[in-house]
């Protein structure tokens, strides 16, 4: 029991730092992206922290193996380096206590693994999918930031504010859009100032003040010029078809319903991959962080990281292929699992082999 404490103690804190290290990184690539989106004006700034929120589920099912696999050769490369393996085999502690202690550590994380991927996942999935729908809907005036031009998703208006107060106010107001009637006249909208006003229909419109309204044809002299105290425009919302759900928000009851639909089961099989994979790379980890104590701790890592990504992305492309139908619903992820229990079996022989 003192034993499993102090390598849990050393695995499980190495874990849990790796992962934090990885996911720290992957969010912030996550919330540039996102951060794009808001410019771009796709998106408002408001649901930038709940979107990054809801996707750490989805991005800690990959985060938590390969942190675990790199935590297992950290921990047992160090073991091995400082002769700490060495005098515990001398001490009657045999390659079979340590297959079994790991996988009694693997089992932990397999169980985080499982709800991750089994239940958390499908519920932050579906969060995720009701705030972007809820985006579909905004106006213009609910996307724009200060100093910056803003273009609608069609393309037809383009509108610049210096200044936004209290997120309702705009001042400095620049607006250039493509006239309905005529798509070679151009209709240039200067204010002082905007508001947004909502009208007992629940309309929302763009008032403008002190300002004046160009149109006219770019290159020519045709332009007509009438300036106003208080302009009012329409804000359309960007309605859009309702979205089909992603396979990632399914629940694992409508998974297992509809097993018969390819991208159903290869969203399965790939959450039960999720869990699988936790104990095959823990055991690979046992031969592959085996070093020699001239060679150093970390002799190993990039190998053994390499062999981990391989088999990763090869669930990936297995379960790209088993969506297309050029792998068989019968063979789904498990031929995968089956290359690795092989070569798992061929590290420990050769690694017996050499001893």
């Amino acid at each position: 029991m003192i034993l499993y404490r102090y390598f849990a103690k050393e695995v499980y804190g190495s874990l849990l730092a790796l992962a934090l290290l990885i996911l720290v990184i992957a969010i912030a690539w996550r919330f540039n992206g996102y951060l794009a989106e808001a410019a771009r004006g796709d998106i408002t700034k408001e649901v930038l922290f709940p979107l990054i929120f809801f996707k750490l589920p989805g991005v800690l099912e990959l985060v938590l193996p390969v942190s675990f696999f790199l935590a297992l050769m950290l921990t047992y490369g160090r073991l091995h380096a400082d002769s700490e393996m060495v005098v515990l085999s001398m001490s009657g502690f045999s390659s079979g206590q340590l297959m079994r202690m790991t996988l009694v550590l693997a089992g932990g994380v397999a169980i985080i693994s499982g709800v991750l991927s089994l239940w958390l996942k499908p519920i932050s999935e579906s969060q995720v999918e009701a705030l972007f729908t809820s985006q579909q809907t905004i106006t213009e005036f609910a996307t724009l930031a200060p100093g910056r031009f803003q273009a609608l998703r069609s393309g037809n208006r383009v509108t610049y504010s210096e200044n936004i107060i209290d997120g309702n106010v705009l001042q400095g107001v620049f607006m250039s859009e493509v006239a309905s009637s005529d798509p070679t006249k151009a209709i240039i909208t200067v204010a002082e100032q905007g508001r947004s006003v909502v009208d007992k229909s629940g309309n929302r419109f763009l008032v403008l003040e002190q300002g004046a309204r160009h149109r006219g044809t770019p290159g020519q002299n045709d332009y007509q010029v009438i300036e106003f105290e208080e302009f009012g425009q329409l804000l359309p919302e960007r309605k859009v078809a309702q979205a089909e759900r992603r396979n990632s928000a399914l629940t694992l009851s409508e998974l297992l319903n509809n097993l018969q639909n390819r991208a159903y089961a290869a969203e399965l099989h790939w959450r039960l991959a999720m869990i699988i994979i936790i104990p095959l790379i823990a055991l690979m980890a046992i031969p592959l962080s085996k070093v020699n104590p001239r060679e150093g701790r970390l002799n190993r890592l990039i190998p053994g990281l390499i062999v981990c990504l391989i088999y990763i992305m090869s669930l990936a492309a297995a379960r790209s292929g088993l969506e297309k139908g050029t792998i068989p619903l019968a063979l789904g992820l498990w031929w995968v699992h089956g290359i690795a229990i092989v070569f798992v079996c061929g590290l420990y022989r050769w690694n017996r082999f050499r001893h």
